[in-house]
């Protein structure tokens, strides 16, 4: 078999890598004690130094070769048999039959990994090829240099979260979220637009940079992927923010729930953690993140996998948000890297989709029209990232670009749509602008410049 193929083939790169090192540590040995009785020039000692160090260098690209083999030979072919029982469930009709057997989270040796036909593994390599290409750069971003341009391309309001008028009334919703029950999958029941209730019930949300927004629907206050540092990582390495924080994070009102499509750390910062880490605030993250989350002492959180669906009661409402398959990665550093899932959210009322957040992804040419057949048409407000797609080349497998997002709403059919995940960080090799000037631009060839715009830093928008 192909897995029998492959897996001669790992433990013959392995087993190389093996003999490199130990040959190298036995020759070491040989050195030490050869030249402790016969002493011999510094330069010799240090020119066996380097080949042993050489060796070890090669040893570890070998090893990581083969592992990377492993796994996108292992991924095709669960892939592969995945599409083979589909089609036989489906008979090529539009269905919804196996969608939980094509999308289902896929582990290989001990990690998740996307099993979408359209992925294409990032190795180390890659990753560190195009942080050294970033080095020599110039104006990555095309920053401005002086903040009177930069006020005026980025436009920051201090948030007032709802009209004052309306405002009281989220005020008093003090009741708390209850966690009623998890649905399994197959549990969950096909949406169908039969009520119409909901169309009069407004939404208001606040991007406050990158994907983090702060929602506020029938009383329900939800905050998406939370981010309040200027530095992704610290002051030395950065990356520093571009544009300032339209707030401070004392001063976002403490949401009902907290939803984290995954650990990425321009998703979810420690300063969010420690803020609502010992309240009432019910945090939903994907499979996996629990260890993180703990390491804080927070125990007010539910792990959700892709098409499970966790109902919630505030007042007399009852909500459903599910979570929904992404096509990414995770991970905060080399070591955790893919031992947490990554995912999407969709928050549903008295059977309607009403919020779609998708966190970080690249496009799926079906993905979004099941996720659409399982939950209902006419999702009232899709969040999509917009930005961090250049070069395409290394960035389409995680991140869709403007024209994708058009595609995402058509697939959804959602009503509006609000592209984010731009204007908050140089990430990437497009001009800091390009996404939004893009997204609207065909918006407006599209005919649909009013239902698919970017937001502005801290404005609050209000989805009728």
């Amino acid at each position: 078999m192909y897995t029998g193929k492959l897996w001669t083939l790992y433990n013959g790169v392995f087993s190389g890598s093996r003999r490199l090192v130990i040959n190298g540590v036995l020759k070491a040995n040989v050195i030490r004690n050869f030249s402790s009785k016969n002493p011999k020039p510094k330069g010799r000692i240090l020119l066996r130094s380097k080949r042993f160090l050489t060796n070890l260098g090669i040893a570890a690209v070998l090893s990581y070769t083969g592992y990377a083999v492993w796994v996108i030979g292992a991924s095709s072919e669960e892939i592969a048999m995945r599409q083979d029982i589909v089609h036989f469930m489906e008979e090529g009709q539009e269905s919804n039959e196996g969608t939980l057997v094509k999308y289902s989270p896929l582990k290989v040796l001990g990690r998740f990994e996307n099993p979408f036909d359209e992925y294409r593994i990032q190795t180390v390599q890659e990753f560190f090829f195009n942080r050294i290409v970033e080095l020599f750069q110039r104006n990555r971003g095309g920053i401005p240099n002086n903040k009177e341009d930069m006020d005026e391309l980025m436009p920051i309001h201090k948030p007032d979260w709802l009209q004052k008028g309306i405002r009281l009334v989220y005020e008093k919703s003090e009741n708390k979220v209850v966690v009623s029950k998890i649905l399994e999958g197959n549990e969950v029941q096909n949406r169908n637009i039969g009520f119409q209730g909901n169309k009069n019930i407004p939404i208001y949300t606040t991007w406050l940079g990158q994907s983090c927004n702060y929602i506020l629907y029938n009383g329900l206050k939800i905050l998406t992927d939370p981010l309040f540092s200027d530095y992704l990582v610290d002051e030395t390495f950065g990356p520093k923010r571009i544009t300032e924080q339209p707030c401070q994070i004392d001063e976002v009102p403490e949401p009902d729930v907290i939803v984290v499509s995954h650990n990425h750390p321009d998703h979810l910062d420690a300063a969010s953690i420690e803020k609502w880490r010992n309240t009432d605030v019910l945090w939903i993250v994907p499979k996996g993140m629990s260890h993180y989350l703990k390491r804080f002492d927070v125990s007010n959180f539910i792990e959700l996998s892709w098409w499970e669906t966790c109902e919630l009661e505030k007042g007399n409402e009852i909500y459903h948000i599910s979570c929904t398959p992404a096509m990414h990665w995770s991970g905060r550093g080399l070591t955790d890297i893919n031992h947490s899932l990554w995912c999407s959210f969709l928050l549903s009322h008295n059977n309607e989709p009403i919020l779609f957040h998708a966190g970080d992804t690249g496009y799926v040419s079906d993905l979004y029209s099941r996720i659409k057949r399982k939950f209902g048409s006419g999702c009232r407000l899709a969040i999509l990232p917009c930005g961090q797609y250049c070069p395409e080349w290394h960035q389409k497998p995680r991140h869709i670009d403007p024209s994708e997002v058009i595609k995402i709403m058509e697939d959804l059919e959602a009503k509006h749509v609000l592209g984010v995940h731009w204007g908050t960080f140089v990430l990437s090799g497009e001009y800091f602008r390009e996404p939004k000037e893009r997204l609207e631009l065909l918006a407006e060839w599209k005919g649909i410049k009013d239902n698919c715009h970017c937001p502005e830093l801290g404005k609050t928008e209000h989805i009728k």
